[in-house]
């Protein structure tokens, strides 16, 4: 029997198999315990892509984390492009030149 937060995705999102919706509803409700329990959303984000989430999939739960916001879509593409679970270390990532 899927949860409501699952009956809420089939209902709203074309395309998801109730597995699938469930599965993201799944994902959705253990989000929401963390930051019930006073975790910031780049720690969630972190834990999303630790779970093997993809990027769409997070920005979907993400969608229903951040509530009523104005620009829904947009705010929550932003928090999981930016978040530095989903952005490469610069760090590491510059090419290295031994010294001369």
């Amino acid at each position: 029997m899927p949860t409501p937060t699952a009956e809420e995705l089939l209902a709203s999102v074309g395309g998801l198999s109730p597995a699938q919706a469930q599965q993201i509803a799944d994902h959705i409700d253990q989000c929401r315990d963390l930051l019930t329990a006073g975790t910031d959303m780049d720690t969630v984000q972190q834990h999303l892509k630790d779970q093997g989430v993809p990027i769409i999939r997070a920005i979907l739960i993400t969608t229903r984390l951040i509530g009523d916001h104005p620009s829904k879509l947009r705010a929550a593409r932003e928090i999981v492009e930016c978040s530095p679970a989903r952005t490469p270390d610069t760090a590491l990532s510059r090419p290295r030149h031994p010294a001369p």
